[in-house]
């Protein structure tokens, strides 16, 4: 029960119809988009770095000077 080259056109027909062409060109971009993706995600590329950067905190601080005591 595979379908027909008629009846893959009139799914197609129907298809556009109700989807319209200005809808068509979104449908592939979000369809683009997701290919992308998941090629990126088999690949590994799209895991995300969560390992702590160095703080800047410290490079920020100022340096505490014990100022010389005054003998009188």
């Amino acid at each position: 029960m595979s379908l027909r080259t008629g009846e893959l056109i009139i799914i197609a027909f129907v298809i556009v119809v109700v989807l319209s062409a200005s809808r068509m060109g979104a449908l592939g971009n979000a369809i683009g988009r997701f290919v992308y993706s998941l090629k990126k995600a088999a690949r590994g590329e799209d895991t995300i770095d969560v390992t702590p950067k160095r703080s800047r905190q410290k490079e920020e601080d100022a340096e505490i000077v014990e100022q010389p005591t005054r003998k009188v």
